[in-house]
């Protein structure tokens, strides 16, 4: 599948100057397991269980063609009042019809993860367009939008061409080839710097951060429109004085001057639940304001402009 997003999302104003429209690409190329949005890792659509609101009619178990949704009992004239449905989600995630959620009346099962043509996501986004006002525009996200690169380039020149803002948060775990066809019509970038470690980075994510730190520098020099890194402050992974004094010398050595902080948090946690996934931990508290304000002055005495989470002059 190809041209698969999850979600459009209006009125952002923490993803680019002005009002923004937020497109969510599906897929991504790295697993870190604090992601906020799991159901865009997955390239494929996801089914999404939410037992809360599960009414244990069983139509759902008697329209899977796969028998992937189980139950204490297959009897629909059964009280199943206190159970719960169990899913072969590896079955789930190789299915294209979702017979499931197309019955299912209580809206505890939704496919997480469309189609969608350039036109069909641009009269979305032309709609929005009022809204704006003067600086905004469209950010993809996700996921990571370069994993659908002919897409993305698609897009964005639609946009480019129709003078609308452009702006991609990527991850940079992508071949340079997905990522330079998109260039000109791209005015700014987000990108992610999650740690300067490679083991260490492939530990926590899935993969090093050779490609990644590559990236970052063939941008610097040949991207014309503004790049802003951005580090996910993570308690126990990338929050010390050693990894941030790399991170330091690394955007130093780029010539770039710009990064974001941001507090990795807990709103994500109920997604894996929907996903019939494990959350990482609930060991750790989201940073607050005094490692964040301890880590931003090590990058302003460096000379990086350094952005605490929202507090952001776009």
């Amino acid at each position: 599948m190809d041209q698969v997003i999850f979600d459009i999302q209006g009125f952002s104003v923490h993803d680019g100057p002005g009002c923004r429209t937020l497109i969510f690409l599906k897929g991504c190329s790295l697993h870190c397991p604090w992601c906020s949005n799991p159901e865009g890792i997955s390239h494929q659509s996801n089914l999404l269980y939410n037992a809360s609101k599960c009414i244990l009619d069983g139509l759902c178990i008697k329209a899977c063609p796969k028998g992937a949704i189980t139950s204490y009992t297959l009897d629909s004239e059964a009280d199943l009042s206190g159970q719960t449905l169990n899913f072969n989600h590896s079955e789930c995630d190789r299915c294209r019809t979702f017979d499931c959620v197309t019955v299912c009346c209580s809206g505890a099962l939704n496919r997480c993860g469309y189609e969608i043509t350039i036109e069909e996501l641009y009269s979305k986004i032309n709609r929005d367009r009022q809204y704006w006002g003067n600086r905004g525009g469209i950010t993809l996200t996700g996921g990571e939008p370069f994993v659908q690169p002919v897409f993305v380039r698609k897009i964005l020149q639609r946009c480019y061409d129709a003078v609308i803002h452009t702006a991609v948060e990527t991850c940079g775990n992508v071949p340079w080839k997905n990522i330079e066809p998109s260039l000109p019509y791209l005015d700014w970038l987000f990108f992610d710097l999650k740690h300067m470690d490679p083991a260490i980075h492939q530990l926590l994510t899935g993969s090093s951060n050779h490609q990644i730190l590559s990236n970052a520098v063939r941008l610097a020099k040949e991207f014309g429109g503004r790049i802003i890194f951005r580090m996910p402050v993570v308690p126990g992974f990338n929050d010390d004085p050693g990894n941030i004094s790399k991170m330091v010398s690394f955007i130093k050595s780029t010539g770039l001057d710009e990064i974001n902080i941001l507090p990795v948090h807990h709103y994500g946690r109920e997604k894996y639940k929907l996903l019939g996934q494990s959350y990482f931990t609930d060991d750790f508290c989201s940073p607050g304001n005094e490692i964040l304000q301890n880590i931003k002055n090590r990058f302003e005495d460096a000379g990086i402009h350094c952005y605490a989470g929202n507090d952001t002059p776009f």
